[in-house]
């Protein structure tokens, strides 16, 4: 039996974000305890990056969205030992072009996660049919590490995956996926058993990103569409608590918030029932990318500075690493050695988020770094398999 972690304490708080300012832990971001872990570099791409996933035996693989400027590029990839990087899983998975099918093809990845039974999984955002549009070929993969081979393809029905939605992240527990729509703002849940998928929060405060919360970036660049516009980012980083109870996610401009897996998945439910029992956590800043530890820390990647912070279940917050080289660190993962892999695709740099007539400042290569976390943080958390025996055992 799992012990249960509670956090923190939370106010329970279904209609946004209106008591921020009465929590005793939005006043712990001012008190951060900085620290001096080493960066080491792990690899290098030519390519955008923006996730890393390690396999028990140590094998790392590379998520490459086609970001505007990177639409040729492979879409996952498997750093050799060499330094090299080759495209994973083969086959044609990484040939995708505009006019191809896309049932059978990687056309724009924006994640990839490799959990304890040693498979591999991406989100495919799919063909981009703008904000009024359903994207063809936006799907949930799973794959095979040892052979390549897609073990599973879920695409999601339309009153799930609705027209402006946009898949961004996922997390498991042993029978069932949940995913964040940063398009339109709300929560899914896959039964990877049964097949039965569920949209929740839909147009919820707490998966909505509010316009007030400004994101500003490196040089006190604004986070814009090219048109001028507020880059609104919805739902976004998404994180399950080690006894699997609690699902934490946020906007990219924040706060945390979290709600009970339980009421995700009870269908008997109504939405509003699911939405008076979301909780507000903390008043994180704007957050890329973000990971959790067997004791239920939570390191978030932040977006204005170029560092990632470490929020304890007892709720202070702690720098593990501050360093010119971060600027928006993206989708992280703690190894069971208590490492810290931390995917860098500099995001505020890029030119499509720099409002019209935005210049590319990156600063090639990308670059893929990991820490040692202190002696009193976690080791990586548990996630049971969703398919049965894990590979590495597997015969």
């Amino acid at each position: 039996m799992l012990n249960r972690r509670h956090f923190c304490t939370t106010t329970a708080l279904a209609c946004g974000a209106a008591a921020l300012g009465s929590s005793h832990l939005v006043q712990a971001a001012n008190a951060m305890i900085k620290s001096g872990a080493t960066l080491i570099e792990v690899a290098q791409s030519p390519w955008l990056c923006n996730a890393v996933g390690i396999t028990q035996a140590g094998r790392v693989f590379l998520g490459l969205p086609r970001w505007p400027g990177y639409e040729n590029s492979p879409s996952i990839v498997e750093v050799m030992h060499d330094g090299s990087l080759k495209p994973f899983p083969g086959n044609s998975w990484n040939a995708w072009a505009p006019g191809k099918p896309v049932a059978e093809a990687m056309v724009k990845i924006n994640t990839i996660h490799i959990f304890d039974d040693d498979t591999l999984w991406a989100i495919d955002q799919g063909d981009d049919a703008g904000p009024h549009g359903i994207n063809p070929g936006q799907k949930i993969l799973q794959f095979d590490t040892r052979t390549g081979h897609l073990l599973r393809s879920i695409t999601l029905a339309p009153e799930v995956l609705p027209a402006g939605a946009n898949l961004n992240d996922l997390r498991l527990d042993s029978e069932h996926a949940y995913l964040t729509d940063s398009g339109l703002g709300a929560i899914i849940v896959v039964n990877l058993k049964t097949g039965l998928s569920i949209r929740r929060l839909a147009g919820h405060p707490a998966t909505q990103m509010d316009p007030g919360r400004k994101v500003i970036g490196e040089d006190g660049q604004p986070f814009l569409m090219s048109d001028g516009s507020l880059h609104l980012v919805h739902s976004d980083p998404i994180e399950i608590s080690p006894d699997g109870e609690w699902l934490y996610f946020q906007p990219l401009a924040g706060p945390l918030w979290r709600v009970p897996t339980q009421a995700l998945r009870d269908t008997q439910l109504s939405d509003k029932a699911v939405g008076d029992k979301v909780e507000f956590v903390y008043d994180t800043p704007a957050l890329t990318g973000t990971a959790i530890d067997s004791a239920g820390n939570i390191y978030m990647g932040e977006y204005e500075k170029p560092r990632v912070s470490v929020l304890r279940p007892d709720g202070s917050v702690q720098v593990i690493v501050e360093d010119e080289r971060l600027y928006n660190p993206d989708a992280m993962v703690v190894t069971a050695q208590r490492e810290l892999y931390i995917p860098v695709p500099q995001s505020a740099r890029q030119s499509n988020n720099r409002g019209p007539g935005g210049t590319s400042t990156v600063k090639g290569p990308y670059r893929i770094y990991k820490v040692k976390l202190p002696a009193d943080l976690g080791a990586n958390e548990t996630v049971p398999t969703s398919t049965g025996k894990p590979l590495m055992n597997a015969t």
